[in-house]
């Protein structure tokens, strides 16, 4: 299975003060993902058969962000 975050994500937000809420979105194809979140939705267990374009939102009240990569099935 693939595994997604924010960190491969390569979303940045500015720091705010500690405790800052930050929200994450996650969308496969211009769906709404809301299976297989983890960590806060800050990652995303995605099926072997996944096919298409992950795009993963972050946004605090100060910055957002957007990222999006091409994913294709597992051989």
């Amino acid at each position: 299975s693939y595994w997604l975050s924010k960190s491969v994500s390569e979303l940045f937000l500015q720091s705010g003060e500690d405790g800052d809420q930050i929200i994450y979105s996650w969308t496969l194809n211009r769906n709404q993902l809301t299976h297989g979140l983890k960590d806060g939705n800050s990652s995303i267990d995605l099926d072997e058969g996944t096919d298409g374009n992950i795009s993963c939102s972050v946004k605090n009240h100060i910055s957002q962000g957007q990222k999006t990569i091409r994913v294709k099935p597992c051989p």
